[in-house]
């Protein structure tokens, strides 16, 4: 194989690259000698006929993102390491060779360019032949069928696999390595597109001790890899947090001092000679501008997850969260545990931060950077696919550290396996739990998250089925029995005897201040049962989802169905109701025929105290709530058949017979029998009754306009006014002027004061034969038209 083509000359290694050299020690790096001398030196090895094809499927279809290469070769180096630091439990004498474990990048920008250098276990000749052509040799038509379809074998951790990701940046790849199992140091070299590759003795001898060292010669369209900030950001993006250490070469510019020569001596004076005395004046510094580089680690932060909880600080966890995913704030609560998957474990830390997005539900994980999957410390995504975290918990932040997972040759391709649907369960059950633990050991800070994140847990219990039982028990809600929110698990606590309903009254958008002034609730709180009150548009479908709690039905106090459970105790209470129906039949009955095409039923109320009445629904209809609420998603227009079917449906008309206004609505009924003039007046004081009832609860009325002039016309009769009494001087009001003929304004550019004088004269020849507005006036009134006499 030739290399002539590619070798550099010497004087463009540069100064930089030495002093690179000088500081890791007595290593060097190769030059362009060193390459002709492994060209001449080399043996040449045949890939099989299905390398072309097998390199197009490596570079094209398994990597998604250039930068992945980094991962790859640094996840390499870090198994060479940690495979070396085992070895060494039982053979220690293994590191003296380079008893540093560590790793190193340098970018040479004129040699164009990167080096990688690890200490690790090294490899003989043939490791060389075998790990790094694992796939050439492997690359039969049905393996790399298997692998164009994403099905590979689970081949991470073999360092052929991921050393062909170089060729994503690279042209050409040199890698010289020394194994502790033979003395000598070799060289393995290929091009991206070559059908061999070459193994030789390393010219420059046993510069390593001990490992590995990748030369990536960069494509044109790579150079971006050589500017250090794009390094830095790369091998913390992916190996912050590896257990070997990563030094980037670093090379700054900083300010020097110039030595100046020192000046001539001066003749010494003569006597005769006047003596001056001059101030000393400062001199001025002269600087120059040098080049110095330095070792800088970057994966700095300890791997935190990997020690015990109690090891760790309450600081240290808030700055894991803070510098992980970017958030000032520190987290409200955190939880950091183990977990099995099957075949495999994990570690995991999930925090809930102090705020969270109000727009959450239209957002994913993904959109909102939730996830950082890591296995054996080396980031490998945040996307598990939109529905891998479920919606209601997507603004959880959550890292995760899997001691292995299946990956598809490369490890940013993961595979649908159950090892991920397990870790998905344990994470979701584990919040949960988090959640569960802090409303427990400190409920104020839980209220607050509460009041932060409530909408999101009302979700969860909606929408995920299977964890509901665990989410029901985390709703808080604002009660009658307390200033402070409280749980369904209080609310049970707090039932009466006999109760076998958890009352509720929900209206989207009113505070607890309006809702308990309700007249759906005016008898249960009378009796001191506790009543919860909705204020938020999914509360209504939250209950409808659940159903019931610990044997508790929720019922809509403004629905039928209300029982407060004693009914049966108090013998007395059910003579006065039965006495009461009679008494108020005919009430009733009269009230169905005017109201029937609206009313299905009037009973005797058993919830209201001091109103006269309400309007309730039917156990499967809507409530007055739940219309306002889908009228507000059909906003966008047009008919929508359930909507305008809800509405339609009858309702039930309750009255409280000891209200005064409904005792002197049966004395009517009575006195109006065979009255025309009578009943038809009591018959428009039923329809204003009615309508007001539904404004009442919630409901809108049919026709505005003719309810308001019902309303006007009891108040003119009550006050003695004639009901045909129109407004005065309703009629009588100013005409506008004649239609403008001139420019709209006179800063238009066409205005001209004088030539248009005259089209801004109304249309009559002269201004005097406009008629004159006093005598309008006079003629209108003596024809009548605005005469008050009735009163």
């Amino acid at each position: 194989m030739k290399f002539s083509s590619l070798l550099l000359p010497l004087s463009l290694v540069g100064a930089r690259l030495a002093s690179a050299q000088q500081a890791s020690g007595s290593q060097t790096y190769l030059t362009a000698e060193d390459e002709a001398k492994i060209g001449a030196a080399a043996e040449t090895f045949q890939y099989q006929s299905d390398n072309a094809r097998l390199m197009s499927t490596v570079i094209h279809s398994l990597y998604t993102d250039r930068a992945v290469f980094l991962r790859e070769l640094l996840s390499n180096s870090n198994d060479a390491i940690e495979k070396v630091r085992l070895m060494s439990l039982t053979d220690p004498t293994l590191l003296a060779a380079a008893p540093n474990l560590n790793v190193s990048v340098v970018a040479d920008k004129t040699g164009n360019r990167i080096i990688i250098r690890d200490s690790g276990v090294g490899m003989t000749k043939e490791a060389l032949m075998s790990n790094l052509g694992t796939i050439a040799r492997s690359g039969t038509s049905e393996f790399l069928s298997k692998l164009e379809k994403g099905d590979g074998s689970n081949l991470i951790g073999q360092f052929g696999l991921g050393f062909y990701s170089s060729f994503l940046v690279a042209d050409k790849v040199t890698v010289a390595s020394k194994s502790t199992e033979e003395p000598v140091q070799h060289i393995f070299e290929s091009d991206a597109n070559a059908q061999t590759f070459s193994i030789a003795e390393d010219p420059r001898g046993n510069t390593l001790g001990r490992g590995t060292e990748i030369t990536l010669w960069l494509k044109e369209d790579a150079a971006e890899f050589l500017e250090q900030e794009t390094l830095r950001t790369q091998i913390a993006r992916h190996s912050e947090f590896g257990a070997s250490p990563i030094y980037l070469w670093v090379e700054k510019s900083v300010e020097e001092p110039i030595e100046e020569d020192e000046a001539e001596a001066a003749p010494e004076p003569s006597e005769d000679d006047e003596v001056k005395v001059e101030e000393e004046k400062e001199k001025e510094v002269k600087t120059k501008t040098v080049i110095k580089g330095d070792w800088e680690r970057i994966n700095d932060v300890a791997p935190l997850w990997m020690r015990d909880s109690k090891d760790v600080s309450e600081d240290e966890y808030e700055q894991f969260f803070q510098s992980t995913f970017k958030d000032t704030s520190a987290p409200l609560a955190w939880s950091h545990f183990k977990g099995d998957a099957g075949s495999t474990s994990f570690k995991a830390l999930i925090y809930i931060p102090s705020a969270m997005p109000n727009d959450f539900y239209s957002k994913d994980y993904l959109s909102l950077e939730s996830l950082k999957l890591f296995v054996r410390r080396v980031f490998i995504t945040s996307d598990l696919g939109k529905d891998y975290i479920p919606k209601y918990l997507n603004w959880i932040k959550i890292f995760v550290d899997a001691d292995d997972l299946p990956l598809n040759v490369g490890r940013d391709n993961l595979q649908k396996n159950k090892a991920l649907g397990q870790i998905k369960r344990n994470l979701v059950k584990r919040t949960l739990d988090l959640f569960a633990a802090l409303a427990t050991k400190d409920p104020v800070k839980y209220n607050e998250l509460y009041s932060k994140a409530g909408v999101a847990i009302k979700l969860g219990a909606i929408d995920d089925t299977k964890n509901r039982a665990r989410i029901v028990k985390l709703l808080r809600f604002e009660t009658s029995a307390s200033a402070n929110l409280t749980s369904l698990d209080d609310v049970v606590a707090r039932r009466k005897k006999g109760q076998e309903q958890i009352f509720f009254v929900a209206s989207a958008g009113e505070k607890k201040a309006s809702l308990q002034k309700s007249p759906f609730v005016e008898r249960i709180i009378a009796r001191g049962y506790e009543v919860l009150y909705f204020g938020e548009p999914m509360d209504e479908m939250l209950v409808s989802a659940i159903g019931s709690y610990e044997g508790l039905k929720f019922q809509d106090v403004a629905k039928k169905g209300l029982k407060f459970g004693d009914e049966d105790d108090d013998q007395d209470a059910k003579d006065e109701e039965e006495s009461l129906k009679a008494t108020f039949e005919p009430l009733a009955n009269y009230l169905k025929k005017q109201l029937s095409e609206s009313v299905n039923e009037v009973v005797i109320s058993n919830r209201l105290t001091t109103s006269p009445c309400l309007v309730v629904t039917d156990s499967y209809a809507w409530t007055a709530n739940m219309e306002r609420l889908m009228a507000a998603q059909n906003s966008a227009g047009g008919d929508n058949f359930m909507t305008n079917f809800m509405k339609t449906q009858k309702r039930t008309f309750e009255i409280n017979p000891k209200h005064p206004l409904i005792e002197g609505l049966l004395e009517k009924v009575e006195e109006v029998q065979g009255d025309e003039a009578g009943e038809a007046e009591l018959n428009e004081t039923i329809a204003v009754l009615w309508q007001t009832a539904l404004v009442r609860s919630g409901f809108t009325v049919p026709d505005p306009n003719i309810y308001f002039s019902q309303v006007e016309a009891l108040l003119r009769r009550s006050l003695g006014v004639s009901e045909t009494a129109k407004a005065r001087d309703a009629e009588d009001v100013k005409p506008a002027p004649p239609v403008e003929t001139g420019p709209i304004r006179p800063s238009d550019p066409a205005y001209d004061p004088k030539a248009n004088e005259e089209a801004n004269v109304p249309e009559f020849e002269n201004p005097s034969e406009w008629a004159n507005w006093a005598d309008v006036k006079k003629g209108m009134k003596e024809q009548g038209a605005m005469a008050h006499d009735e009163l």
